[in-house]
C-alpha cells in the first residue's frame, strides 16, 4: 500500500479555497469605486461630514461667524491651559522684584480694591470664555501703571469655578472663565498682595535659624504682618450669564 498519494479530503480544500479567493479578487478589480476619498494629507469637505444629532452640520461649517466663534473658543482655552504651568510667564512682572528685603515701591504705591475699578467685562452666553478686566489703584485712588498684584476671581451660582487672572503688567488684570451653565452668578474679587509681596522668596538665612520646615523662628522674624498683607481685599460682581443659541438648523425644517 502506497502512501505517496494525496488525501482526497485534503485536496478538495486546497482547491475550494484557490478557488474563493480568484473570485474575491475578481470581486474587487471589477466593482466600481463608489466613494471618492479625500488624500490622507487633505481637509474633508463640509458636505461630506456626518450629520450631527441636532442637525446640519453643514450650514454651521461654511457660516464664517461660527468658524471665528469656535477659533476664539479654541484660542482661551489654550491660553487658559497654558496660563496654569507658564510659571515663568506668572513671575514676569515681578522677575526682579523677589528678593527678600528688596523695596522697590513705596508702601503709598500699594493697590487697593476698594479703589480698583472693573474697567470692561465681556460676559458670553453659556459655554463660551467670558472675561473681565481689573484696574488696579492706590488707596488715595492713583491708577496703577505696574504690575505685581495678586488678584483672585472666583464665580460662584448655579457652578462654582475659578477664573485665570493674566498679569498685564501695566496696571490691569485679565480674568477670564468659562461658565457651561446659564444663571445668575456672582463674581467674587480678592486682592491678596500688592507690588509683588505675593511673590517674596523667603530670608535666605530662614531655614538655618529654624528648624527642618523653617518653623519655630522668633516673633517679629519676618516684621509686621502689615508689611506685605493686603487689608479690606475683596469685591463682589454680579453677571447674568444667558444660555447659548443654537444657530444650526435642524433636519428637515
Amino acid at each position: 500500500m502506497s502512501h505517496n498519494k494525496p488525501v482526497p479530503g485534503m485536496m478538495r480544500f486546497l482547491c475550494f479555497t484557490v478557488c474563493l479567493g480568484v473570485l474575491f479578487l475578481c470581486f474587487l478589480y471589477f466593482t466600481p469605486t463608489k466613494n471618492n476619498f479625500a488624500p490622507l494629507d487633505g481637509v474633508a469637505c463640509p458636505t461630506e461630514l456626518p450629520e450631527h444629532p441636532l442637525g446640519s452640520r453643514t450650514g454651521v461649517l461654511n457660516n464664517s461667524n461660527e468658524n471665528n466663534s469656535l477659533n476664539s473658543l479654541m484660542k482661551e482655552w489654550l491660553r487658559q491651559r497654558r496660563a496654569r504651568v507658564d510659571w515663568k510667564n506668572i513671575i514676569k512682572p515681578c522677575v526682579d522684584n523677589m528678593a527678600w528685603g528688596l523695596v522697590k515701591w513705596g508702601k503709598t504705591d500699594r493697590s487697593n480694591a476698594t479703589t480698583s475699578d472693573i474697567v470692561f467685562k465681556d460676559i458670553r452666553p453659556a459655554g463660551e470664555f467670558s472675561k473681565v478686566f481689573i484696574q488696579s489703584k492706590t488707596s488715595d485712588n492713583r491708577t496703577k501703571l505696574i504690575g505685581g498684584d495678586t488678584w483672585r476671581v472666583y464665580v460662584r451660582g448655579p457652578t462654582s469655578i475659578a477664573a485665570s487672572v493674566f498679569d498685564h503688567n501695566n496696571g490691569t488684570y485679565e480674568a477670564l472663565f468659562l461658565i457651561t451653565e446659564p444663571g445668575v452668578y456672582q463674581l467674587m474679587i480678592y486682592l491678596d498682595y500688592s507690588l509683588c509681596d505675593g511673590f517674596k522668596d523667603p530670608p535666605r538665612d530662614w531655614f538655618i535659624k529654624g528648624d527642618i520646615q523653617g518653623t519655630n523662628h522668633r516673633s517679629g522674624a519676618l516684621g509686621p504682618l502689615d508689611e506685605y498683607l493686603v487689608k479690606h481685599g475683596h469685591r463682589a460682581l454680579n453677571i447674568t450669564v444667558t444660555k447659548t443659541q443654537i444657530k444650526a438648523p435642524l433636519s428637515g425644517k
